[in-house]
């Protein structure tokens, strides 16, 4: 079968960025670290794993960086992880073949759980993290009958989305309801994502939130508050005018160009009639302003201007909640230096939100992509409008240059179809 393969090797990693330099596609090159190619087949890892037949499957901002190699080569997550990789864990398809264990069957629709966490691994017992349902932070990443990988794609063994079947255990398929669209169903992961990173917070009424970037994850958070929450203010920023155009149809009361920061500041203090600080004309920065900031970019740049828009911190003491003064990341990027004395002097509370798990939302305990079906069900929201591009996986070059080069495309969610 076809599958995208990268592999980690020194020398073509080298390639790559050398002839990336020159020309987009030069990352893309037959000599680079990545490459579509005939690959065995997936076999079953036990009774209780299956084989999926690809339907679809979304490019993740963290497919795009390991493509482009937007990243340092010592960054700590590489030792949780083994090579060669099919990328693509944003998946759906239909199950084709199934263990003797397994509770689903040939032709059931399902959505890829994608964390090769302790069950996958076959260890019991399972290790605390797992117990709780926080899959995303097992303790055996490197351990069981796979070889080291955080999920699917990322595992030598099991293999991504990326290809035109993929193997999962039965915990990582998630059965799809007849009433949701395939389009709908490929967005599970980035709405889960989404909703893990707003129960990080308690919002309340008259809260006003910010949205920092406005590509996959921030624009769902953005229809996520609009939609669910009610008198939130969502402020967004946004860095391309379609972007600016979505963010709106979805509901944000306010979108500002991201660019240059200092205006950001300035349109923030402005729109919500707050002092604006200046030590140079091009560094304001506010005490009061923004209660939550969900920043699904954190570049140096959206970080430390988001220390200079979030309010100083306020806590509910009574009720041990936070009332303002948080920043939540969801987004990966290059660490740099920036200037954060507004992080200590205001207090702000800077959390990681990581991938999503067992959620607690409106009074029910289970997987996000449970919440995530219920929801469609019921009407209240509909992300598919972000779906920009679809391409067949032997058109991967245009698909990444098209995800990559959102201002000239015009780009939000990029997919992969399977005929």
């Amino acid at each position: 079968m076809k599958a995208l393969v990268f592999n980690y090797k020194l020398y073509r990693l080298a390639l790559s960025k050398i002839l990336g330099t020159v020309y987009l596609k030069g990352y893309l090159s037959k000599l680079g670290a990545v490459r579509l190619k005939e690959v065995s087949f997936p076999k079953l890892k036990s009774n209780n794993w299956l084989i999926v037949k690809t339907k679809y499957c979304g490019i993740c901002g963290s497919d795009q960086k390991q493509i482009f190699l937007d990243g340092n080569i010592d960054n700590p997550i590489t030792a949780l992880l083994s090579w060669p990789q099919t990328l693509g864990h944003e998946a759906v398809g239909i199950v084709d073949k199934v263990g003797k264990s397994s509770n689903l069957k040939p032709g059931d629709r399902v959505a890829l759980n994608p964390w090769i966490s302790c069950e996958p691994r076959e260890i019991k017992p399972i290790c605390s993290a797992c117990e709780d349902g926080n899959k995303y932070l097992c303790r055996n990443f490197t351990k069981g009958i796979l070889t080291p990988g955080i999920h699917s794609g990322t595992s030598r063994d099991a293999t991504g989305g990326f290809a035109e079947f993929f193997p999962a255990h039965e915990t990582m398929a998630i059965k799809i309801p007849d009433s949701v669209s395939w389009e709908q169903a490929v967005l599970s992961d980035p709405f889960s994502v989404v909703l893990h990173s707003i129960l990080k917070v308690e919002l309340r009424e008259g809260s006003i939130c910010g949205v920092y970037g406005c590509g996959n994850l921030g624009l769902l958070t953005i229809q996520f508050l609009k939609s669910i929450y009610e008198d939130i203010t969502v402020i967004a920023i946004a860095r391309f005018p379609h972007q600016i155009e979505m963010a709106k149809k979805f509901g944000a009361d306010l979108v500002i160009k991201s660019s240059p920061p200092s205006r950001v500041i300035e349109s923030v203090g402005d729109y919500l009639n707050c002092d604006i600080y200046y030590l140079k004309k091009n560094k304001p920065w506010l005490l009061e302003g923004i209660d939550f900031l969900f920043d699904t970019v954190a570049s140096a740049e959206t970080l430390e201007t988001g220390l200079r828009i979030v309010k100083s911190r306020l806590v509910d003491f009574k009720n041990n909640k936070e009332r303002s003064g948080v920043t939540v990341l969801t987004g990966v990027h290059v660490p740099k230096r920036f200037e954060w004395t507004p992080w200590y002097f205001k207090e702000i509370n800077i959390i990681g939100s990581n991938a999503f798990a067992i959620e607690n939302f409106e009074g029910t305990r289970e997987h996000a992509y449970y919440h995530y079906f219920r929801l469609l069900e019921e009407g209240r929201i509909d992300p598919t409008p972000i779906i920009s591009h679809k391409f067949l996986l032997k058109d991967y070059k245009k698909a990444f240059v098209t995800a990559r080069n959102q201002e000239k495309f015009k780009s939000i969610k990029v997919k992969f179809y399977f005929d």
